[in-house]
């Protein structure tokens, strides 16, 4: 008797028999062992930790995972969606395409087999221009000086996109401020690479109304710019001071 390609189950105990009219006879047994290499699931590919993508972009999550037995390959959104059908279950690679993406999430790829899961989770960080920045305050006027102040919060208001949506304070890069006489048919006037959330701006012409913008900016660009701050400078020590 020759066992073409072995499994596991073959694995026992093997007699030969002869049988004829008078009666049967029995082989002493013989014990046939399957030698069956195993390996617990372990990735070769894992998930990236994070993914960045611009808002309603497209991205592709690969993971690669092997094992003796090959486990299966699937993934999950957040702690409990589950992304991959139970009867369509890729062996080894799962390659998730995410498509028109508004809002940063976790996904996780969860690689199984009878020797045991293992699992890796990626953040698809979503990217987004800034929110204006709030609360625009001038102070310390002078003839020809005066102070901005203003706070940030965070990510930019769009109702369209999920609230998620990465633009906080901690992606921000820098703000820009400008600034032109109000009523002056002429380009703004601006200050880049400011790191605080103040500034004094100089050089401002006496007695003149002026008008200021803050903008917040990221890696992916400026943002809008917040409300206007108007503000007339000072004239022999007075100043007249408006918030539109």
């Amino acid at each position: 008797m020759q066992i073409g390609s072995s499994e596991e189950e073959d694995q026992g105990k093997y007699e030969c028999v002869a049988e004829n009219v008078v009666g049967t006879e029995y082989s002493h047994a013989t014990m046939l062992y399957v030698k069956v290499r195993r390996v617990p699931p372990q990735f070769s590919i894992p998930p990236r930790p994070v993914e960045e993508v611009t808002v309603g972009g497209d991205v592709n999550l690969t993971c690669v995972a092997v094992g003796s037995p090959m486990p299966f390959v699937k993934w999950r959104e957040g702690e409990s969606t589950e992304l991959t059908p139970e009867d369509q279950l890729p062996i080894g690679r799962n390659v998730l395409r995410l498509v028109g993406v508004t809002r940063s999430a976790n996904y996780t790829c969860v690689a199984a087999s009878s020797l045991g899961v293992i699992q890796a989770t990626t953040l698809v960080k979503v990217q987004a221009l800034p929110g204006p920045p709030t609360n625009v305050r001038i102070s310390e006027i002078t003839a020809t000086t005066v102070r901005l102040t203003w706070s940030y919060g965070g990510g930019n208001d769009n109702s369209d996109v999920g609230s998620n949506v990465v633009g906080a304070a901690e992606d921000l890069q820098y703000y820009v401020i400008q600034y032109k006489p109000k009523y002056a048919n002429q380009a703004y006037s601006e200050i880049s690479g400011v790191i605080t959330m103040y500034y004094t701006v100089r050089g401002l012409s006496p007695y003149t109304e002026y008008e200021f913008f803050v903008i917040a900016v990221n890696g992916v660009g400026r943002g809008p710019p917040s409300t206007p701050a108007t503000v007339t400078t000072g004239e022999t020590g007075t100043f007249f001071l408006h918030f539109c």
